[in-house]
């Protein structure tokens, strides 16, 4: 590293700081304003996103972001809630612009010639970057903010622009890898979900005559889901019992379902033990279940990669002629009717009785068949998507902080 030199932020980037919006600004079309709320890092994510209709006029020409740029929380919270920190960093990944809200910063290099831009992505996405971003913000114990002159203050040790281009090549191809992968799975998902309301919603099936009785197909009917699925539930083993954790059985808390993002889910935070297993209501539940979470964040729902424990907090629904792709698609589509059904109150709570009273369209067990046929390719690819992503993921966090550090050495 002795070619490596060391800069303040400051000689090599500027920051942009975001527009002032108001609420009459916004609307549900038209150009995305980037939040911080958006910034889930890596990525920027439209979901709950708002929008400016008008122009980008000159006032908000300065404010516009464009495929590969940095952006940056400016307001937070403190470096022991990272996933909400100030200071926490995402790339924009999208081909058509947006605009950049007040309190998140745009990041950019100054001089080309001295810094590769997605070189200096890597490096101040590093958790190591984050933790210090964080710890230098001021403001209160629940709010902390940082400012672009507290940014630049810092301090980056960075090789010559070649190996720099070297190294942002290398994590690069790794990222691309996996944006092909998500936008692939959007699209299957996509695909699955447009089937399952073509087949089932407006009853246009292979073999469909188009006389409904009573207002479904002939054979099909109304009932409950615990008529073609088994509902499983879980538990948590002791927590102050060391031999019951840190085992080889993954154990899902209604925070892992919130990451899994309605899909697979292949990895826990905590796992458990064959012993926690025995001395506690957790039971190992089948590959595909499909899982739901009934308390905290109510409604959020994925499906095993393989076998799996579940808290009490959550439930498991196993398809009883192994349908299990049927039975995740019908699944999303009672959360989708819940929701709607409770809209102005408060979503809380699930619980047997939801499940038994709810009435949902059972076809005919042929239709589930053929459907399940025609779905089971799609969910097989989805999940061979996730594996990779998960590798490649896993590839790209080893070697990222030996490429920032010169640990692993660039040659030509």
């Amino acid at each position: 590293m002795s070619d490596w030199k060391s800069y303040k932020l400051g000689e090599l980037i500027e920051v942009q700081n975001g527009y002032a919006f108001k609420a009459n600004d916004f609307s549900n079309k038209g150009i995305p304003v980037i939040k911080i709320k958006n910034i889930v890092s890596p990525r920027i994510i439209l979901d709950e996103c708002e929008y400016y209709e008008g122009i980008i006029d000159k006032r908000l020409e300065q404010f516009t972001i464009r495929k590969g740029d940095i952006l940056i929380s400016m307001t937070g919270s403190h470096v022991n809630q990272i996933a909400s920190a100030v200071g926490k960093v995402g790339k924009y990944q999208f081909v058509y612009p947006a605009l950049l809200n007040q309190r998140v910063g745009k990041l950019f290099s100054k001089d080309k010639n001295l810094l590769n831009q997605d070189y200096f992505y890597y490096h101040i996405s590093r958790l190591e970057t984050q933790v210090d971003l964080a710890s230098s913000a001021g403001g209160s114990a629940n709010q902390a903010n940082i400012s672009p002159s507290q940014i630049k203050n810092l301090e980056i040790t960075v090789p010559d622009l070649p190996t720099q281009t070297a190294i942002a090549a290398i994590l690069t191809s790794l990222d691309d890898k996996i944006e092909l992968n998500l936008q692939m799975n959007a699209t299957l998902e996509a695909m699955a979900q447009a089937l399952f309301k073509e087949w089932f919603v407006d009853f246009n099936f292979p073999g469909s005559d188009g006389v409904l009785v009573e207002g479904l197909p002939k054979g099909w009917r109304l009932g409950s889901v615990l008529e073609i699925a088994t509902l499983l539930s879980g538990g948590t083993p002791k927590t102050d019992t060391g031999e019951y954790w840190n085992g080889s059985i993954n154990w899902i808390s209604a925070k892992d379902i919130t990451s899994s993002n309605n899909q697979f889910i292949i990895e826990t935070e905590k796992t458990i033990t064959e012993l926690g297993i025995k001395k506690s209501a957790a039971k190992l539940l089948p590959k595909f279940t499909t899982i739901i979470s009934a308390r905290g964040t109510v409604g959020n729902y994925c499906i095993l990669s393989k076998e799996m424990a579940i808290s009490q907090s959550n439930y498991g629904l196993k398809s009883n002629s192994n349908n299990d792709y049927f039975l995740f698609l019908m699944v999303e589509n009672m959360i989708l009717m819940m929701k709607a059904f409770s809209y102005g109150t408060v979503f809380d709570t699930i619980t047997t009785k939801t499940f038994q009273e709810m009435e949902v369209t059972i076809p005919d067990e042929k239709v589930i068949k053929d459907f399940e046929k025609v779905i089971t390719p799609l969910y097989e690819k989805i999940l061979t998507n996730q594996i990779q992503i998960q590798t490649l993921t896993a590839t790209r966090d080893a070697i990222l902080p030996k490429l920032m550090s010169g640990k692993i050495a660039i040659k030509n």
